[in-house]
């Protein structure tokens, strides 16, 4: 990827938010004019998302190839912000929504119907996630199952009418089409348009052991099923990865090729059980795999989804998608990557205040030219200076919370600290979904009404903690190394992670899948090694560290208000060293029984020493001394080294002293 900076223009006087904003409109107006795809690297509160909602789109034909301009959301939340912005702005707008939101019979309104005991709802969430029907398949399904009589005759079922209107885009009086990442894969929105994302997307299937979800059994048997359907000579997902791996005799690969060229009827895909859309260009995707790093093997395939397929007849747009497959050395499919072909877009940018590049890439498809509006000390000097978001650090703990909240009496102590110093302004919290419901719990229990508690991805473009004026990140969240290494092995590079010389606790050395057949241990800092550890450093940050730094800065989000400010408390170190830092707190420090029973005596006595609280808690000398140094080190005991017999230290314990915990917030 290019960078690009600003050289010739001279920095205000003081970092001023309006000039910086002025620059990214008409950057993204030059990227627009160039047809350059341009990934901009602005910092959140600059107005990214505003300022490409409120451009008057519809003035300026000859940019946007005279199409509304597409506008594409990680949520549907982030959506509707920037939908109501372009309204405020009297752009003529248009928002896509999917099944969900407009489709009497997915959104629940007739679940008293059920197929095979499944609400109807529910049964066509199955359909289109684990079997890959698009909608309009799986209602006509569900209406054979209920003998064919449509329960919503009198109701849209879905989507149809919101394009009614819409199509097609050459000509139309719309200013800018809101909609998700996945509206991307609806050919009129990515060709010959300027399409806009906002936020990395991210199309990597989620392969899940779940009946509601793409799982890689389900993938087995869907390889089986279209081995079956196309008379191919090999029959099994296992045979089908040894001919990936070591090819066939000629006879054999003759109608092997024949096979893989099959398309199936749709009534295929909806008829068998097993069968599913992405099943053609998965099995020619496995086939054509080849070897990359850390053992993995990677296949791609383009296909046309047949509930695409009218798209590229009526409009002649390109329909195709890639589908990208990662292998591992267990013959286990690690991941399935699905992108829509961005390549025909007018042009495409990206918006993102902490991009990886490298996945950017992933997922889109297309190059994109990196444009860095601040360098990185007049992103500090803005923030500080301007956005007045001061960050603070508590204790020195990573906290994965993946899983959730592993120490929620730290938390809770925490919680308890924010809500005595800040009363009512403290009640918002950012932290990972697993934890999500205790730190809500948490918080109610300390008090705070109704709090408010995002989590990783969900805030990112979300404004609604943008007035407050305290907050809290709790924990971070990390990819594994496992997708680092899938995601190394679609991009051709090599790096591992670092490990010790220590045997690996699960296989004593011998090697297995946890420590990647390597026997050693994993090293601790998520480090990696090899020619290509910076990238697969990125990778594991665009997760690790990156969602905390979007999760910060959701605080103080008006900087032009000089009488606005905000601060944010962060139990991470995942950060560091960072310039979004500014303040550093020790944490929290749970008291043993036996400290918190040396707190409770010495404070009850005007004076004491380590003697006498020896005599009267059964601690030993040195662990009551140990503790009264520590009172005095954090400032709640004085001592006097001449007021004791025989020269012993004599300390003043006050009566506020904690006798469960410490908390040092900076």
């Amino acid at each position: 990827m290019l960078s690009k900076n600003r050289p010739g223009k001279r920095l205000p006087p003081q970092p001023n938010t309006q000039t910086y904003r002025s620059w990214f409109r008409q950057d993204v107006l030059d990227s627009i004019q160039a047809q350059r795809n341009t990934l901009f690297n602005v910092p959140t509160a600059l107005g990214k998302t505003y300022t490409v909602a409120t451009i008057p789109w519809g003035q300026y034909p000859c940019l946007t190839n005279d199409r509304p301009v597409v506008h594409f959301h990680k949520t549907r939340d982030a959506r509707d912000e920037a939908a109501e912005e372009s309204r405020k702005a009297n752009l003529t707008v248009e928002v896509l929504q999917g099944r969900e939101e407009l489709s009497l019979p997915a959104s629940g309104a007739f679940d008293e119907y059920t197929i095979r005991g499944i609400p109807l709802s529910e049964w066509i969430h199955q359909q289109c996630e684990r079997n890959g029907l698009s909608y309009w398949q799986a209602l006509r399904l569900a209406q054979s199952h209920l003998n064919g009589t449509p329960l919503w005759t009198d109701e849209e079922p879905l989507t149809g009418v919101q394009w009614n209107d819409l199509l097609p885009l050459a000509g139309s009086e719309v200013d800018i089409i809101h909609a998700t990442h996945q509206f991307a894969f609806a050919p009129p929105l990515r060709n010959a348009t300027v399409t806009v994302f906002d936020e990395q997307p991210d199309f990597t299937q989620t392969l899940k052991d779940s009946q509601d979800e793409l799982s890689r059994e389900r993938i087995r048997r869907a390889v089986v099923a279209y081995l079956d359907e196309s008379n191919a000579p090999i029959h099994t997902f296992e045979e089908l990865l040894r001919q990936s791996q070591s090819g066939v005799s000629s006879l054999s690969q003759g109608k092997l090729q024949n096979a893989l060229t099959h398309q199936p009827d749709e009534s295929w895909y909806v008829s068998k059980n097993d069968a599913h859309p992405l099943a053609p260009a998965l099995v020619r995707a496995i086939y054509r795999a080849q070897p990359r790093s850390n053992g993995r093997c990677v296949g791609t395939a383009t296909y046309t989804p047949q509930s695409l397929a009218r798209f590229e007849q009526v409009n002649r747009l390109n329909a195709e998608q890639q589908i990208t497959v990662v292998i591992d050395s267990e013959n286990t499919i690690q991941t399935v990557r699905v992108h829509p072909d961005m390549s025909r877009a007018h042009v495409v940018l990206g918006l993102d205040a902490f991009p990886t590049e490298s996945l950017w890439e992933l997922n889109t498809g297309v190059s994109l030219e990196t444009n860095y509006l601040l360098k990185a000390l007049e992103r500090l000097a803005w923030r500080r200076d301007e956005k007045q978001l001061n960050v603070v650090q508590v204790g020195s703990n990573a906290n994965y919370y993946t899983r959730g909240i592993e120490n929620p009496q730290k938390v809770g102590a925490i919680v308890k600290e924010l809500r005595d110093r800040y009363d009512s302004a403290f009640s918002t919290a950012i932290t990972s979904k697993a934890a999500s419901d205790t730190l809500e719990q948490i918080m109610e229990k300390e008090g705070v009404h109704d709090p408010t508690v995002l989590t990783y991805g969900e805030q990112n473009s979300r404004n609604v903690l943008g007035d407050e004026d305290v907050g809290l990140v709790v924990g971070c969240i990390d990819m594994g190394d496992e997708s680092v290494l899938n995601r190394l092995a679609e991009l051709g590079l090599e790096a591992k992670p670092e490990r010790t010389n220590d045997d690996h606790p699960d296989c004593s050395g011998s090697g297995c899948r946890g420590c990647n057949h390597t026997g050693k241990r994993r090293a601790p800092g998520r480090g990696f090694v090899g020619p290509d550890a910076d990238v697969a450093k990125q990778i594991c940050d665009s997760v690790r560290c990156d969602e905390v730094k979007q999760a910060i800065s959701r605080y103080g989000r008006n900087p032009e208000d000089p009488t606005d400010s905000a601060t944010v408390f962060v139990t991470t170190n995942v950060i560091r060293p960072s310039l979004l830092l500014d303040e550093e707190g020790d944490g929290v420090d749970i008291l043993a029984e036996k400290q918190g029973d040396i707190v409770a005596f010495t404070r009850s006595q005007t004076t004491t020493t380590a003697r006498e609280v020896s005599d009267n808690i059964r601690v030993s000398r040195k662990h009551a001394s140990d503790v009264l140094k520590g009172l005095v080190e954090r400032g709640y005991a004085s001592v006097d080294r001449e007021a004791g017999s025989y020269n012993r230290d004599v300390f003043t314990v006050a009566s506020d002293t904690p006798t469960d915990r410490f908390v040092d917030l900076g």
